[in-house]
């Protein structure tokens, strides 16, 4: 159940930084300001020089301090699936008060005895979710505590990622000016906010369509069953329509905002736009439809390798099918196309909340949700996890090809998170941030309608 309060999230992504203030008021969550923001010193969703990257936080902190109204001093930050790890791990303790009463205490020690799990020294517990307590072999217990017993049991979920990452994601946070409150695992949150309840039960896929990576999650029993990243997003759209056209970044990204069409079947050969050309005197007529085929490209090839991997974990299979978030979603024909590569039920999840009704929101979104919405277990779960950085990374000699890795009804492979893909995407080029555009009046089209949809993101 959601606590009373202010809670602050930030997405770090590759094209922006996103900031969102809400205040929770009997379970409800209300938006009171946020802020979007060209990124830097990220490339491909990792944090690569931590000034830089501070610079742009601060930016965005400030501009959300504005319209909330309140100083931000907290933050709750999105951790991205990068080699990212899921173990089954479990604690036991005895209850040693003398009322042989469950408290918080015996909580967060049990807790703490399952965080003894060895693990290699490069690796760092980012969460532990606890999936049932057991009471003297009493099983299915969600919240043990005012029970009495002697003996208390818990087994749970082991989240653990890279300590290069989640050191070079605190420092730069820090840097920015505030303290990190929590450390959020970005598929899990989006799993728990984007999907309904039937969905989280039954199972279903959710595409997160980013500026420099792809992040797909499978969530079923209520559990993230798999996770995986490719480094492909909507910048490398912005690229290849850059050199195909033979045009500067910055009107690529206009044009793919104002023009852009995903599904080709969508777009006319009959529309024509100018586009102004390097090595050229006078700009050059492009078609909806041509410019549609480039767009159309980068994302098949996307949705290709995604299928690959969701076909040989029967992913595709759960009836819940696919939804799609992420600034990269926005296009229209986006679903259709998704759809015809992936070949299941696939839909676009917008956010419901008032100025923000953009997928590309949905991150940072479920991040605030995440940490609002925690059950005290939860948090207190969290809170053994934050205070005992001694267990968080604790140094062990074992072999780093020895991880056991959760077993999942949908038959993921051992490794929940596969290396870092080397795609064929053009790597030579710089690193694109979004930057800001307005919509030319004088050009209304029939997919621009469709586009109003989503908000103001690019104001």
């Amino acid at each position: 159940m959601a606590r009373n309060g202010f809670f602050t999230g930030l997405d770090i992504g590759t094209s922006s930084v996103k900031v969102l203030v809400a205040e929770y008021i009997d379970n409800e969550m209300n938006v009171i300001g946020v802020s979007n923001v060209k990124s830097a010193g990220v490339k491909d969703g990792i944090i690569i020089n931590i000034e830089v990257a501070a610079g742009a936080i601060k930016k965005a902190l400030a501009q959300a301090e504005e319209k909330a109204g309140i100083r931000i001093d907290r933050v709750n930050v999105g951790l991205p699936a990068n080699l990212l790890q899921i173990e089954p791990t479990q604690g036991m303790i005895p209850v040693t008060t003398d009322s042989q009463e469950i408290t918080d205490a015996d909580v967060e020690n049990v807790v703490k005895s399952a965080l003894t799990k060895s693990m290699t020294p490069e690796r760092e517990v980012i969460s532990f979710v606890p999936e049932e307590f057991v009471v003297d072999g009493f099983t299915g217990i969600k919240d043990p505590r005012g029970m009495m017993g002697i003996r208390l049991e818990m087994r749970g979920l082991l989240y653990t990622g890279p300590r290069t990452i989640l050191h070079n994601l605190r420092k730069t946070v820090e840097r920015a000016g505030v303290q990190v409150e929590n450390v959020v695992i970005s598929p899990l949150a989006l799993t728990r906010s984007v999907l309904n309840e039937g969905e989280r039960e039954f199972g279903a896929t959710v595409i997160d369509l980013g500026g420099g990576q792809t992040t797909v999650a499978v969530m079923r029993g209520q559990e993230l069953q798999y996770t995986n990243i490719y480094q492909e997003g909507g910048d490398y759209i912005t690229k290849d329509i850059s050199k195909v056209l033979t045009t500067s970044q910055s009107i690529a990204e206009n044009l793919k905002y104002n023009y852009g069409i995903a599904y080709p079947q969508e777009a006319t050969e009959k529309e024509k736009f100018s586009v102004e050309v390097i090595g050229e005197s006078t700009p050059v007529e492009v078609t909806e439809r041509y410019l549609s085929e480039v767009i159309a490209a980068r994302l098949r090839q996307i949705f290709t390798k995604v299928k690959q991997d969701l076909e040989r974990t029967r992913a595709l299979e759960l009836p819940g099918g696919v939804v799609l978030v992420g600034g990269g979603a926005i296009l229209p024909g986006i679903t259709e196309l998704a759809q015809e590569v992936l070949g299941a039920n696939t839909k676009l999840y917008i956010p419901n909340q008032i100025g923000i009704r953009n997928p590309a929101f949905a991150h940072v979104i479920s991040i605030v949700e995440y940490v609002g919405a925690a059950s005290d277990v939860e948090k207190i779960a969290q809170r053994a996890v934050n205070g005992e950085a001694s267990l968080r990374q604790r140094p062990v000699e074992v072999p780093i090809d020895l991880p056991v890795h959760r077993p999942t009804p949908v038959s993921v492979p051992n490794d929940l998170v596969s290396e870092l893909h080397s795609d064929t995407a053009d790597n030579d080029y710089n690193d694109f941030a979004v930057e800001e555009h307005q919509e030319d009046d004088n050009r209304v089209k029939i997919s621009d309608r469709i586009r109003g949809l989503f908000g103001s993101m690019f104001e």
